[in-house]
């Protein structure tokens, strides 16, 4: 594959519209819908500001309820725990792309995790993928290169991003299929061929996401909300949306594509801040499906409330900047599965946006409301269905969390349920930096630092490098 770089023509529709996140051009449906939703709200304010917020307050009312219950209808549909034995004499050739930037002190374990893949060597790639500016983690990676590892050098350009280098290492990759694993993951050994079955199964797959666990998930406070927040994602909403054929936001590593599929929609745009959402609807885009699969990656959770600050506010840019582009064709392919793509992309990115800006300075509107009028004996009218959804949305925001923890065999959690609101609350800063960074320094990455958290180690063997295992430009 010969991705083309960000500017130039695309090749189809409606990738051609879609474009990529630095892309100039206006969006001008947002614009159209922006334009008549300001008007409709001046006007009905105009009109009665009592009732037109009453008419909003309803609206969103209606919106959180739905939204809740379609997490709790996710609660319901289980698993299926029957394994996949499909018969595969003859195992395609795969390809796993490990992006790496100032991460030394990662590769030993890393490596070593990688080693223990459960997948013919003579059909397995391993490209450790390494900046040419970090000559750091590069001297760690040549301790290490033997058998299926390769070092590949990114040379210098812009932007420095971990969609860029993917781009660059996909020029060397010969795989049917493709996967990406960050510096801090421990994949389960069958993963990649639990991804083969899959593909396999169905020939409509374009990905496959395995879940994504926390191993340090019980560390503090943070670590636990964090880990209920992944165990609702990827054990319980993700499973429901791949059963129901509806798309999903990638995951950032464990994600398995079809080279086909990533062919055809030209690999990653190497301007967003989380390629792996945008990836997910540009294979909707072009009639794709998005699958699952069971076998697990651990990984580590940022620890403290900076790092988690930064790294959240770079996923919440990401997320609109995927949204803005993928807006300038919200009916792709057309049809049934065009209507799924744009509701799963307001119902996954747009919601999650609305909800992490607004959640905390609502409620403290509204605790501020019920605080000034109690204390001056006024009556407190607060709309019965504003207390009912919010009733019904905090329920199953917890209720999710609660059988995703369950689900990823992480009881411990439960105990941290109670709390998650606070934790929703929190959101709301990162979103703010992610709403100023998209216009000041849109495709700036908010590097996330890893091996904080101490891990036994696993001895990866040292081998002396190879020539024929190092590719640079």
């Amino acid at each position: 594959m010969s991705p083309k770089k960000n500017g130039d023509d695309m090749a189809g529709e409606p990738l051609e519209k879609i474009g990529y996140a630095d892309k100039a051009v206006p969006n001008i449906t947002v614009q159209i819908l922006s334009l008549l939703l300001l008007t409709g709200l001046a006007f009905g304010l105009a009109l009665s500001w009592s009732k037109t917020l009453l008419n909003i307050t309803t609206a969103i009312a209606i919106i959180s309820v739905v939204f809740a219950a379609l997490r709790l209808t996710a609660c319901l549909i289980k698993r299926s725990k029957k394994p996949d034995i499909t018969v595969i004499d003859d195992w395609p050739f795969y390809t796993v792309l490990v992006p790496l930037f100032h991460e030394a002190n990662m590769v030993p374990q890393l490596m070593a995790a990688l080693s223990q893949l459960d997948y013919p060597k003579d059909k397995l790639e391993i490209f450790m993928i390494c900046e040419a500016v970090d000559p750091e983690t590069i001297n760690e990676v040549r301790k290490r290169i033997s058998g299926s590892f390769h070092l590949v050098i990114v040379p210098p350009g812009s932007p420095q991003t971990k969609p860029r280098a993917l781009n660059f290492a996909m020029q060397r990759a010969r795989g049917t299929f493709v996967t990406i694993y960050d510096a801090e993951d421990m994949p389960h050994p069958s993963q990649l061929k639990a991804a083969v079955r899959a593909f396999k199964t169905n020939p409509k797959l374009g990905a496959v996401q395995a879940p994504l666990d926390y191993a340090n998930a019980n560390t503090n406070s943070l670590t636990r909300q964090f880990g209920l927040e992944y165990a609702a994602l990827f054990h319980v909403w993700v499973p429901f949306l791949a059963t129901m054929d509806l798309p999903f936001p990638l995951g950032g590593t464990s994600n398995h594509m079809r080279r086909r599929a990533l062919d055809e929609v030209q690999g990653w745009d190497s301007h967003n801040v989380t390629e792996d959402a945008d990836l997910s609807f540009r294979l909707a885009a072009k009639n794709w499906y998005i699958g699952y699969i069971t076998p697990p990656t651990q990984e580590e959770a940022v620890c403290d409330f900076d790092a988690w600050h930064y790294q959240r506010a770079r996923w919440m840019k990401g997320y609109m900047q995927t949204w803005q582009s993928h807006m300038r064709a919200p009916l792709a392919p057309g049809g049934w599965r065009g209507l799924a793509r744009f509701l799963t992309l307001q119902l996954t990115l747009g919601l999650t946006l609305i909800n992490a800006l607004f959640h905390l300075p609502v409620m403290a509107g509204v605790a501020i409301y019920y605080l000034h009028h109690h204390l001056a004996g006024h009556a407190i009218i607060i709309p019965t269905p504003y207390l009912v959804s919010v009733a019904i949305s905090y329920a199953a925001g917890m209720v999710i969390g609660a059988v995703g923890a369950l689900r990823a065999n992480k009881p411990e959690l439960l105990l941290s349920v109670p709390f998650m609101p606070f934790y929703w609350f929190a959101l709301c800063a990162p979103t703010i930096r992610a709403l100023l960074e998209l216009r000041r320094n849109p495709f700036h990455w908010h590097k996330t630092d890893h091996g904080i958290t101490p891990q036994t180690l696993l001895k990866a063997p040292v081998k002396s490098l190879t020539n024929a295992h190092e590719y640079y430009s």
